[in-house]
């Protein structure tokens, strides 16, 4: 009996071992998951909330000291008790972790470590999840796509939607976006749990890409219906506020940011929408009216990026605006010391120096022909490179020719070699930009420059022919009758492949005469010929745009007949006719030498 005794008591003392060790295991997960938990809580409330102050710029970071407790209390699991029920539970959590922390590299191994040592875990399609988004975010998308395809073909349906949704968000940023709209209806139509919000964003942006605006319009009404949070929901509202600047409704514009300041939820981010909403008054012609916003913004938000923005943007006014270059530079030293550390910041402070810079050039360039000529040059580069100012560009170079003409001076080729380029490729004047270079050939013949002139003139006249042929594809499939949407991709295409061709003008005009006469579409209309004037302003095709912004005119149209030609044309002749008349002529002028 005493034998018997004494194993049940051994039985009894064993169970409790076991116990109490499983209890230890489960402990040590428990405060480790519980530490990802809080990390997790405070990472989403960080995400939803404005860095406009001091405490919630130091709560962005301050969930990061919560991931790595976790990851510690986890690792203990993995290092004391490598046979618990709980390893692969420990890292799955270590790798989501450490994915959150970037460490990329850190967070396969784990991921990979789970896969090959529990293949019959219940956990592993999760961790194929997460390390089909650590391939993505470590930039090996490719290598990513097949890990996320495998899981989105799973029957778990916590993350096979979610695996379907980063695909279709890998193909938006790989730029096929209509790939990416049909990948992301196809899962609208699975109707997954909590995924609506970021598959009408996704689908919205795509739209966006294409300009397809009023497409995308409607699907960021549906994001805004979805109820999302508040980061979400305030960067659609700035989304849908971009689309509506980009068709020129500016009131409509200022209604959207007036509605945002209204949502309680979206409060913190006010400093931000005040400056987008000085900028809309700047784009109308009230400047008065947007600096005394970005004042308010400077006195109520001091020592912040959006202080820092708005003198940023006060000195831009006073540098390209009212040309008054002593205010530019203090308002840029303004900008400067408000967040030196900021992009605004660093982009103040070298603002603030190529002003200092060209001032100097600009008094070397003053003291004589010869002695100033070298510095006028580098006036010119500024204002092309530094400013992106290339009309100041162009006059300085102009001078610089005429003064290095009389000098006799090898820096006369050069200065008309980038007068040519100019034309080229700044301001898209085809013509002047070939009588150009071919003066500079006729001129300087074994100069290196002209050399260079010769290749130019070859490729422009190769992109030339490539994209006749496009227009050419496009012009076919009209006469034959095909629906707009069939040939105005191609339209769209030819000034991006080809944006210094002569044909790129008359596409976009094409494109803007077809959406306001045939598919009644003015917004979209409007769009494209403000397109054409701003890209291409020196065409005749330009000329006939700006005739059809003036007024009402688009809204006429869309009100007529949707087979009648624009009113702006005078000869009854389509923008193909046109096209035509053209080539026809062309045909019949001599070869150019």
């Amino acid at each position: 009996m005493k034998s018997i005794g004494k194993i049940l008591l051994l039985c009894i003392v064993l169970l409790a071992g076991t116990l109490v060790s499983g209890c230890v295991y489960y402990n040590t997960f428990y405060n480790a998951r519980k530490q990802f938990q809080e990390a997790e809580r405070k990472r989403e409330e960080a995400e939803n909330v404005a860095a406009t102050s001091q405490k919630n710029r130091q709560r962005v970071f301050r969930y990061r000291d919560f991931y790595w407790r976790a990851i510690r209390k986890a690792s203990i699991v993995l290092d004391r008790h490598p046979d618990s029920d709980w390893v692969d539970d420990s890292l799955l959590l270590i790798g989501k972790a450490f994915y959150w922390l970037r460490s990329y590299r850190d967070a396969l191994l784990k991921f990979q470590e789970l896969q090959d040592n529990f293949p019959q875990s219940l956990l592993l399609t999760e961790a194929l999840y997460w390390k089909g988004l650590t391939l993505w975010a470590s930039g090996r998308a490719e290598e990513a796509r097949p890990v996320l395809a495998n899981v989105g073909e799973s029957a778990d349906p916590q993350f096979n939607g979610k695996a379907r949704l980063a695909l279709a968000e890998l193909e938006a940023e790989a730029g096929d976006h209509a790939a990416a709209i049909n990948a992301y209806q196809k899962l609208l139509e699975a109707r997954p749990k909590g995924l609506a919000t970021r598959i009408w964003l996704g689908i919205g942006d795509a739209r966006f890409h294409l300009e397809r605006y009023e497409d995308a319009l409607l699907a960021y009404r549906r994001v805004l219906k979805s109820k999302p949070k508040n980061k979400i929901n305030f960067e659609t509202r700035l989304r849908i506020g971009s689309i509506l600047e980009r068709q020129g409704k500016l009131d409509e514009v200022l209604g959207t940011y007036n509605r945002i300041l209204k949502i309680k939820s979206l409060r913190s981010y006010e400093p931000e929408v005040h400056l987008k909403r000085a900028n809309v008054y700047h784009l109308m012609g009230k400047q008065e009216i947007a600096d005394e916003i970005y004042n308010e913004v400077i006195e109520d938000n001091p020592k912040t990026e959006f202080s820092s923005e708005a003198y940023y943007r006060l000195a831009m006014v006073a540098q390209t605006t009212q040309r008054d270059m002593e205010k530019a530079k203090e308002l840029f030293a303004s900008a400067r010391k408000e967040r030196p550390g900021s992009d605004v910041g660093k982009a103040a402070r070298d603002r603030e120096k190529d002003l200092v810079k060209l001032e100097r050039f600009q008094k070397a360039a003053a003291k004589g022909k010869k002695k100033g000529l070298k510095a006028l040059f580098n006036v010119a580069e500024m204002y092309l490179f530094n400013f992106s100012e290339p009309d100041s560009a162009l006059a300085t170079y102009r001078r610089a020719y005429a003064i290095a003409d009389s000098l006799d001076t090898e820096l006369a080729p050069k200065a008309l070699y980038a007068i040519g380029l100019i034309y080229a490729d700044s301001l898209k004047n085809q013509e002047a930009a070939e009588k150009t270079f071919r003066r500079l050939i006729g001129t300087y013949p074994v100069n290196p420059y002209a050399v260079s002139a010769r290749e130019r003139l070859a490729q422009a006249l190769e992109e030339d022919a490539r994209a006749e042929a496009r227009f050419r594809e496009a012009e076919s499939l009209m006469a034959d009758g095909v629906s707009p949407t069939g040939y105005l991709d191609i339209l769209r295409q030819l000034p991006l492949e080809f944006p210094n061709s002569p044909v790129a003008a008359r596409a976009l005009y094409t494109v803007a005469w077809t959406l306001a006469n045939r598919l009644e579409n003015p917004d979209s209309a409007r769009v494209y010929y403000q397109k054409l004037v701003d890209g291409y302003p020196l065409t005749e095709f330009a000329e006939l745009a700006s005739k059809s912004l003036e007024g009402d005119f688009l809204q006429a149209i869309a009100q007529s007949d949707p087979d009648a030609e624009p009113a702006a044309r005078t000869d009854g002749a389509s923008p193909a006719d046109r096209g035509n008349e053209e080539r026809r002529r062309d045909d019949e002028s001599p070869p150019k030498n």
